[in-house]
């Protein structure tokens, strides 16, 4: 979905996105509706990707929820799980 569509459809109907960071550099954005989820991408239907949380929060304001997701550091010398198995934390950002 491209940010046309996201905007369009989120005046007619509640919208929940998703920011995504795995804390490398880039913030990616999935949308969700009753309909299904889909990534945030641009005319030429590659994803979007911002290079601030406050970039992604602005583009995507006209979501009836936002929530963050970002990769849950695992530390092996306390019994946490390798870094390439760490779950995701959500945290809301907007809430309805």
């Amino acid at each position: 979905m491209n940010i046309q569509d996201f905007r369009r459809l989120a005046r007619k109907k509640p919208l929940t996105a998703i920011i995504i960071s795995d804390g490398c550099r880039d913030y990616l954005v999935d949308i969700h509706s009753e309909h299904g989820a889909g990534a945030l991408t641009d005319r030429k239907g590659r994803r979007l990707r911002f290079g601030s949380l406050d970039q992604a929060k602005r583009a995507i304001k006209a979501a009836a929820n936002i929530q963050l997701a970002m990769r849950v550091a695992a530390d092996e010398a306390c019994g946490g799980d390798t870094p390439n198995q760490s779950p995701f934390s959500l945290l809301a950002v907007k809430a309805a």
